[in-house]
């Protein structure tokens, strides 16, 4: 079985054709390619849609996405779309699916829409696109927001996951993000009793963190530091009783502040501290990837 690349096979018809000469006079951003129903199928399961969620679609076409989030998973539905027709055609596609109480459709261009509702968002567009909707993405989605896209990606922002779907021998590739939390920056604690004064220095690229970490001044090593959505996690060893134990720290960063606990065994017991960070606002950084070599992020 020979794959064949979707964007390839479909632009290069469509330049030939009368539907490239209707998206260039409509000056579209993305010629109207419709997303074949099993991968709508598989962007939905990937993107884990339940009915607490509000799906955002981003060049909706004729709405099958957000129709198919509210037929299936009771979700509520946003699609955009600034192409008149396609919306007229979403709206009466929505009421012969019985979800018009679940669903809005509006003509707008991507790039001047509120994203900041959506829980999960779902895109079909080209990667220059993706590219330049990156920033805007990145600050108007809340971390934890699932985005989905279909064949094309981020650049050097790398997905979470991913999946591919074959139809008609065609390879259809489907991309997960999870929007991470920015913390980068000047963060500071205390920990213990005598009170231990922790410092850590991280850099962040998109949801990569790393750093270094200093425990009353000494050095001390960080393992698995990780961050999904606004989770945070890491692992740290202290000496106990001429023993180094570990203490797990686990905490959801939330703007200036991360809370949660360290948990860690010690001579038979287990314990379970409550953590607190606070961040100078002065020392945030941006996270995409320039940016994130150079950031901060320091406990105390």
């Amino acid at each position: 079985m020979i794959k064949r690349l979707l964007p390839a096979f479909v632009l290069l018809a469509l330049m030939f054709g009368p539907a490239y000469e209707a998206a260039q006079q409509k000056q579209l951003d993305v010629p109207y390619v419709p997303t074949k129903f099993p991968v709508v199928d598989e962007m939905l399961r990937i993107a884990k849609i339940d009915k607490a969620d509000i799906v955002y679609d981003l060049g909706c076409g004729d709405g099958r996405l957000v129709i198919g989030a509210a037929q299936k998973y009771g979700a509520r539905g946003v699609g955009f779309d600034i192409d008149p027709e396609r919306i007229q055609e979403c709206k009466e596609n929505a009421a012969k699916a019985g979800v018009t109480n679940r669903v809005q459709f509006f003509e707008q261009d991507l790039f001047t829409a509120d994203f900041h509702e959506a829980t999960a968002m779902t895109i079909y567009l080209l990667t220059s696109v993706n590219l330049k909707l990156r920033p805007k993405l990145l600050r108007e989605l809340r971390p934890g927001t699932r985005l989905v896209s279909h064949n094309f990606g981020m650049g050097e922002w790398k997905a979470d996951e991913s999946s591919e779907v074959m139809v008609d021998d065609i390879s259809h590739e489907v991309y997960l993000w999870v929007i991470p939390a920015n913390i980068s920056g000047a963060w500071s604690w205390t920990m213990g009793r005598p009170a231990n004064k922790c410092e850590m220095n991280v850099t962040q690229a998109f949801q990569v963190p790393a750093g270094t970490l200093k425990v009353d001044n000494a050095a001390t090593e960080i393992k698995d530091l990780t961050l999904k959505g606004d989770k945070v996690r890491f692992v740290i060893e202290r000496p106990f009783e001429a023993k180094l134990i570990p203490m797990v720290f686990e905490g959801k960063a939330a703007g200036q502040t991360i809370i949660g606990t360290i948990k860690f065994q010690a001579g038979g017991k287990e314990f379970s501290w409550e953590w607190k960070a606070g961040r100078n606002p002065a020392t945030e950084k941006p996270i995409d990837a320039e940016a994130g070599r150079t950031s901060s992020f320091v406990l105390k």
